[in-house]
């Protein structure tokens, strides 16, 4: 990504064999650091948070349509702006944008960016059906069985567009990323906690007493487990921020994450007003912005990794 950025480029030479060095390029990182900044940061919160809320409203609407019928339908329209959101950015990290299409012209089913690209595009076409339809319906022209088709269809490409992102970065060759087995696992537990989340908002602006009830019970539940693929993720990493970072600097990060996920959990035992929603929820994404922001940059601050003028 960013084709026109300044190039940076690896000038670690392979120690000779006369003398007394290893052959060739055996245990020396070769890979130049991706021109990726904060906009990535951005892009996989809105990806998580468009998938999220859309699978979220999708199974809950499916399971118990007579609760949650009313609160899906606004539901999709709100996912489809947060995507298009996503989207540009996705498409202004490309370098230049106008080549975003490229993208598509190879289908690679191993290629966990080619996959995703895939299951991003193909996803958007049943949203965008279901937000359209759900639109209609509420000004009263009501077709039921195209949008509860177009529902089921976003399915499987919506999981595989929520996953692909934490599998991308694992599956490389970039140090830091390449140990962070679990960033998958994360990203896709976050994307249904967060789209879980909005549900629930939505459900208190609209006084959905059941929903509510339903989904503050979902919502702890996925916030609990939230912690597992989150812990699996920092033991993964836990060399590379010994490296980065001081021990002051990492209980100050450890502290910040967990107040994210404590907050929202104490306020969903106490109280299930909008306000007590509303807070545990910004907390909540303040927290997982955190925690892609800081795994995004990893590269970036690796001390293994080749960055311009080493």
């Amino acid at each position: 990504m960013h084709a026109n950025s300044s190039s940076q480029h690896a000038s670690t030479k392979p120690p000779l064999p006369e003398q007394g060095g290893q052959i060739g390029y055996e245990n020396t990182t070769v890979t130049k650091v991706p021109g990726w900044h904060g906009i990535i940061a951005w892009d996989a919160l809105l990806n998580g948070m468009a998938m999220g809320l859309f699978l979220a409203a999708a199974v809950s609407e499916l399971a118990a349509p007579a609760v949650f019928l009313g609160v899906a339908k606004v539901a999709y329209p709100v996912a489809l702006v947060l995507l298009l959101v996503d989207l540009v950015l996705l498409v202004l990290d490309l370098g230049d944008p106008l080549r975003f299409h490229h993208m598509l012209r190879v289908f690679k089913p191993s290629s966990p960016m080619s996959l995703g690209t895939w299951c991003l595009t193909i996803f958007s076409l049943p949203l965008t059906a279901a937000a359209g339809l759900s639109v209609l319906a509420i000004l009263g022209w009501d077709f039921e069985w195209a949008r509860l088709l177009a529902v089921v269809l976003g399915l499987l490409p919506g999981f595989g567009a929520a996953a692909y992102k934490g599998v991308l970065l694992s599956t490389n060759a970039q140090p830091g990323w390449k140990d962070a087995r679990w960033l998958g696992g994360y990203l896709t537990n976050s994307a249904l906690l967060m789209g879980c989340a909005e549900l629930l908002v939505l459900s208190a602006l609209m006084r959905q007493t059941q929903a509510i009830t339903i989904l503050r019970t979902a919502f702890i539940v996925l916030l609990v487990l939230n912690v597992i693929p989150l812990g699996l993720l920092f033991a993964n990493l836990r060399t590379i921020h010994a490296q980065l970072y001081t021990r002051g600097q990492q209980w100050r990060a450890g502290a910040l994450i967990a107040a994210g996920m404590l907050i929202p959990l104490c306020l969903m035992l106490l109280n299930g007003g909008l306000l007590s929603i509303s807070v545990a929820v910004i907390f909540l994404l303040a927290q997982s912005w955190l925690v892609r922001s800081v795994y995004v940059k990893i590269p970036h601050t690796s001390p293994l990794g080749v960055r311009s003028g080493e």
